[in-house]
């Protein structure tokens, strides 16, 4: 029997792995964040996107106002709340962690 070393493909596979399951996570916190986004013309939910850079995930809004609409606790929104992305954020962490475990898994 004849043994050979896959070391580096294994490596990346699991770093491939490891940034789809980033990509699952940080996609529904994303779709978690839009639903709880302030809502007046609609601007600001659709501006919600996943970017990529280097290997790392930005989930961001892109108006000039998304800030403050985060960060202002004294707002008052009809539709939606301040904190509409951290807050998603914060709760799903573990489910981030169970979904990259499981496209590990799945290798």
């Amino acid at each position: 029997m004849r043994l050979t070393w896959r070391g580096n493909q294994v490596t990346n596979a699991v770093k491939q792995a490891i940034l789809q399951g980033l990509r699952d996570g940080a996609e529904h916190i994303l779709t978690e964040s839009i639903d709880e986004c302030p809502i007046e013309s609609g601007t600001l939910r659709r501006s919600g996107k996943v970017t990529e850079i280097d290997e790392k995930l930005i989930i961001s809004y892109d108006t000039p106002y998304a800030t403050k609409q985060h960060e202002d606790m004294s707002l008052q929104h009809i539709d939606g709340k301040a904190k509409f992305l951290e807050d998603p954020f914060n709760r799903n962490q573990q489910r981030v962690l169970d979904l990259i475990r499981n496209r590990i898994r799945n290798l």
